[in-house]
């Protein structure tokens, strides 16, 4: 009987396996614009006025949440910019950048889990740093 379960549950682990890696759906300007600016803009929209029930405060974090996952999103690979080339996935200072986006959205997520506007103004600026490290080197200029 023990053996059975086994089967049974090594067989839907096999079947609730992905068949392949995920693709990217959309260029890397249109996750920033999609993902990225509004919620960073939800965060620090805070420090200009602070949200006034709980209802709002969950909007703030689940923006939190969305910068923190962000940083898969951009590191995905076979994702290209909009100039059709390929985002630098593999390029250790892009990298690093993108994964400064986990630890940012994460502050931001602890802050307003505490409903502190001053709390939620603190975690910006390492969203900031993270946001402009990147676009200093990466952003395409016009």
């Amino acid at each position: 009987m023990r053996a059975l379960a086994t089967m049974l549950l090594a067989g839907l682990a096999i079947a609730q396996a992905p068949s392949k890696q995920a693709q990217p759906a959309w260029d890397l300007k249109q996750v920033m614009r999609g993902v990225l600016l509004p919620n960073s803009n939800i965060i620090f929209s805070v420090q200009l006025k602070a949200p006034k029930n709980d209802m709002e405060w969950r909007t703030v974090e689940n923006a939190a949440i969305g910068v923190q996952e962000a940083a898969n999103l951009i590191l995905m690979s076979g994702r290209l910019r909009s100039n059709g080339q390929p985002v630098p996935v593999l390029a250790a200072d892009y990298m690093k950048f993108a994964k400064a986006l986990v630890p940012a959205g994460r502050d931001c997520l602890k802050a307003a889990q505490k409903k502190s506007r001053d709390i939620v103004g603190d975690c910006t600026d390492s969203l900031s740093q993270a946001c402009d490290n990147c676009h200093n080197v990466y952003r395409d200029k016009p």
